[in-house]
């Protein structure tokens, strides 16, 4: 049941005193319809003894616990004087415009909450509220006042409750985690999902159901994508029959193992071997760290996109696939993607493995990460990665340094020369902010796309906002229409698709922006919102005639 789903409506509030002598009150139903009132008890101090149905229950200082309906309780002091709070209250479930009375919140009964008093004391007030003893009942704003309290306290027990729930996830997902690192060790081992679920601590659905969760797979075809990993290394660098090759990885039936590497590779493992066996190989760290094996003269490479595409062919490197769904006519060098395979929108390793890869190079971290390194060694680029360490990262995993050091000597300067050139058309410094404009979305852009280029090269400024969102390293945002005067800078950029181009300037509120920056709001097809080099290049050529042009 749902906590939030829940409205309670308080019966009665008191406070009471218990010393040694003299216990409290036993409960007794004044009324046939008390039937459904739970109780709260709050225990303002120490050294509380409460019996429930006669089981001792002790409390400690801002304990507080659930009596159900028709439960008796007594309660006893060993300290002296005690103090305690109560609450009498319904419960119901909101469903639509109805309430339904429920026995009782989701909540354990006649089990303490240990709070800390600290808290407790904070929620219910004043201290009058606890020290006094109502003879009386509560007005209708005393009521109004301890209702809010009531559920303040609910809450706070709830979410003791989920703390509970959160940590045994945790423990559930290390102890998950913790079997994962054990078939990675132990792959060649006889295996099975009942020994591994022993080791979590699970049952076996359970096990599987949290494991497939956590990884994106069942357990047991985790473990074959580990051991068809072992078995291309052994493939690559031994000419030992498939028999023993099966049994080194932990398969007993060369021909399962066969058609499970062929699945997996596209490849069977006779194919695999003779295509790899005598290829040279060398050591590359990605930036997670991980040392892989690539072939030395790699061929066909698949790479995800954005963040690699434009830098692959920039050095000389054609991949035969990528993720250009999104790409396709919205990127300067389309022309250059003719002959390069779709692999979707993202790394789907699918439709990478019809492609028979040797390389796969990405930037970013795939949850499929090792399905992909059965495909192909697969390099992690760091997000963090700015354009010319991205170039030179690339560059230096096929051995381009020098065409990497070239085209970046080149750029800088073209950059030395364009910045003469518009000397007069701006003052390094200005700020500017970039604003894209997809339907009727609005976006801001941090340190990405146009706004690398702006701020990197051309030397201008991020807005005081802009500047917070590089800061919490924030790519983009999406803001409301209102918003985005908050943004502006000195000059400002307005990106939009060709179709929207020609209509954006004419928006309410882009009209108001030009507004506010007369004569320095600029207006560019979103096709220069990339960050790769050959966009970054040809935008360098392309600022002198977009600052000549008419600008609002």
């Amino acid at each position: 049941m749902n906590f939030a789903c829940l409205y309670t409506r308080l019966q009665h509030y008191d406070s009471f005193q218990v010393n040694q002598q003299t216990a409290a009150m036993n409960y007794k139903k004044r009324h046939d319809n008390e039937t459904n009132l739970c109780t709260l008890l709050i225990a303002l101090s120490h050294g509380i003894r409460l019996y429930v149905d006669k089981i001792a229950i002790d409390l400690r200082q801002g304990s507080c616990i659930l009596v159900l309906p028709g439960q008796r309780y007594t309660v006893e002091s060993s300290t002296g004087e005690a103090q305690l709070t109560r609450f009498t209250f319904e419960t119901f479930e909101v469903k639509g415009r109805a309430l339904h009375p429920v026995a009782h919140p989701p909540l354990l009964c006649g089990y303490p909450y240990r709070l800390l008093y600290s808290q407790v004391k904070q929620v219910l007030g004043n201290a009058v509220w606890t020290k006094r003893q109502f003879c009386s009942p509560l007005t209708a704003s005393e009521m109004a006042m301890m209702q809010g309290r009531l559920q303040l306290i609910l809450g706070m027990m709830a979410e003791l409750d989920q703390q509970a729930v959160d940590l045994q996830n945790e423990e559930k997902t290390k102890m998950i985690q913790h079997t994962i690192q054990y078939m990675e060790q132990h792959y060649d081992e006889d295996l099975t999902v009942e020994q591994l679920a022993n080791m979590a601590g699970m049952v076996r659905w359970q096990y599987s159901q949290q494991f497939k969760i956590l990884t994106g797979k069942k357990p047991t075809d985790y473990l074959v994508h580990v051991r068809i990993g072992q078995a291309k290394k052994l493939l690559c660098n031994s000419t030992e029959p498939l028999n023993k090759i099966a049994r080194q990885i932990g398969f007993k039936d060369e021909y399962y193992f066969s058609r499970c590497f062929h699945k997996l590779t596209g490849n069977t493992p006779r194919e695999y071997a003779n295509s790899h066996l005598h290829a040279q190989q060398r050591s590359v760290i990605d930036s997670m760290g991980r040392r892989l094996l690539v072939p030395q003269d790699a061929t066909r490479i698949v790479t995800d996109g954005k963040h690699t595409l434009g830098e692959l062919l920039v050095l000389g490197i054609s991949p035969i696939g990528a993720a250009i769904s999104i790409m396709k006519e919205n990127v300067i060098y389309h022309n250059k993607l003719r002959n390069i395979q779709s692999i979707g929108y993202w790394a789907d390793p699918d439709k990478i493995a019809q492609l028979q890869p040797e390389f796969i190079l990405l930037s970013y971290y795939p949850k499929d990460l090792q399905e992909l390194n059965a495909l192909a060694p697969t390099v992690v680029l760091d997000k963090k990665f700015r354009l010319f360490e991205r170039l030179r990262y690339i560059a230096k995993l096929f051995e381009r340094s020098k065409a990497a050091e070239k085209w970046i000597t080149t750029y800088e300067d073209k950059v030395r020369m364009v910045r003469r050139q518009l000397a007069d058309a701006y003052v390094t410094g200005e700020t500017a902010t970039v604003y894209l404009k997809l339907g009727e979305k609005l976006y801001i852009m941090g340190m990405n796309g146009l706004a690398s280029s702006l701020y990197e090269s051309l030397g201008f400024r991020p807005s005081e906002k802009v500047m917070h969102l590089i800061e919490q390293e924030e790519a983009w945002i999406e803001i409301q229409h209102s918003q985005i005067s908050h943004y502006a800078g000195d000059r400002n950029f307005v990106l939009a698709s060709r179709k929207e181009l020609h209509t954006v300037s004419h928006c309410p509120y882009i009209s108001a922006l030009a507004e506010l920056s007369p004569g320095k709001t600029h207006f560019l097809d979103a096709i220069w919102n990339y960050d790769d080099p050959i966009t970054r290049g040809r935008l360098l050529e392309e600022l002198p005639y977009i600052f000549k042009k008419k600008i609002v």
